[in-house]
């Protein structure tokens, strides 16, 4: 498998001709409906999308809208293995986190991703949630560590289903409002273990919110 390059984010073409010719598709397969759009900030590009993890390309369902920027993502080593999958993801913007290994160096790419002006993308759970009726799980520490090295804000978004995720389905990927680095208690001088969890906690209870707001509705 050959290394990912984490010492500086590149841009690719692919990106956006992928994103307009793929946007009707996910929309007519997956009848998709897109709330909560006008939270999405205009004016800048240097915070963190924070999504539940439903399927494999939960990046690609939130990143659908025209009002949505490119969205940079952690993706499982496991996909960079194939060459052409590694290829396809990396022009997508993915980037390989080994998970469970105390991987430094997604965590590293992650904080340069958002000093450069960009939006990263994490699935705060890390992991995809494959049974549990697809209700939000625990948050790990990632998109905490992240927010308070670079006092990024974050996005909530809840992807949600009644059900497993597959064609034919109806999602619904909701936008909640900013988390301001500030509400998670990150913006102190003195942030201990403790802070990172309750902000990763409560990052994780706004998305669950928006999830059970849709799919207990």
């Amino acid at each position: 498998m050959k290394e990912f390059d984490y010492s500086q984010v590149k841009h690719y073409k692919l990106y956006n001709f992928i994103k307009v010719i793929f946007r009707p598709l996910v929309k007519i397969v997956y009848h998709t409906k897109f709330k909560g759009l006008e939270n999405v900030p205009t004016d800048r590009n240097n915070y963190i999308v924070a999504i539940n993890h439903t399927c494999a390309v939960d990046p690609i369902f939130v990143a659908c809208p025209k009002q949505v920027p490119p969205l940079h993502f952690m993706a499982k080593v496991e996909l960079f293995k194939n060459p052409f999958a590694a290829w396809f993801v990396t022009h997508m913007y993915g980037f390989p986190v080994k998970r469970g290994k105390g991987d430094t160096s997604a965590i590293d790419y992650g904080i340069k991703i958002i000093e450069e002006g960009h939006v990263m993308a994490i699935c705060p759970e890390g992991k995809r949630i494959k049974d549990k009726n697809g209700v939000p799980q625990k948050a790990k520490a990632g998109v905490a560590v992240i927010a308070k090295a670079t006092g990024a804000d974050v996005l909530p978004v809840a992807i949600c289903c009644n059900g497993k995720i597959k064609p034919g389905s109806h999602v619904t990927v909701s936008y909640g409002k900013l988390i301001k680095n500030s509400e998670l208690g990150l913006d102190k001088e003195e942030v201990g273990p403790h802070d990172i969890k309750d902000a990763a906690n409560m990052v994780m209870a706004k998305i669950t919110e928006l999830w059970e707001a849709e799919c207990k509705s």
